[in-house]
């Protein structure tokens, strides 16, 4: 039993994704966990750039008191286009989409790297959730050897629902 916050969605009115906002994590992080007392919190950030590290590793130190947990990535948002150059999904302001699938798997496994380098440092044992592109038995060893603790699957189980079967079967001793 846990409780996952996802603080990488773009969805919040007009502020933009809220995990880019050190001040907004630490108090939905400080808030949650004092409402859900011993249940573990974890946290579900968006993918954070190079130029980003230091903000990322301040907002980690802040909030590892609270949470148990990083999951890390959410979908990347990005123009989507046609052949054209023009919008591809019918409707106004839906230029902008999030990216999900094997096109952001270098993200995720990039996140899952630098968040292993930051809880060493900070000498934690919050959990590494490694996500994003996982679509094969491949992709899943690539996120465990890269320092995820555990990895998760969205769009390669929609598109595989035997994916989890898979991953099983080629991991055994």
């Amino acid at each position: 039993k846990a409780v996952e916050v996802n603080l990488s969605c773009p969805n919040v009115a007009s502020e933009g994704i809220l995990c880019y906002s050190k001040d907004a994590v630490v108090s939905v992080c400080r808030k949650t966990k004092k409402a859900i007392g011993n249940i573990p919190l974890l946290v579900k950030f968006g993918y954070f750039s190079a130029d980003q590290q230091e903000l990322l590793e301040d907002i980690m130190q802040a909030i590892n008191p609270f949470i148990s947990g990083v999951a890390n990535i959410n979908t990347i948002p990005a123009p989507v286009v046609d052949k054209k150059g023009k919008q591809a999904l019918p409707g106004k302001g839906r230029l902008m989409a999030g990216i999900c699938g094997a096109s952001i798997k270098w993200a995720g496994l990039d996140m899952v790297k630098r968040l292993k380098r930051i809880k060493e440092k900070l000498n934690s044992d919050f959990a590494i959730i490694g996500v994003g592109g996982v679509m094969t038995s491949k992709d899943y060893s690539e996120y465990r050897n890269k320092g995820a603790d555990v990895v998760q699957s969205a769009t390669g189980a929609m598109w595989n629902p035997y994916l989890a079967k898979e991953i099983k079967k080629s991991n055994r001793p």
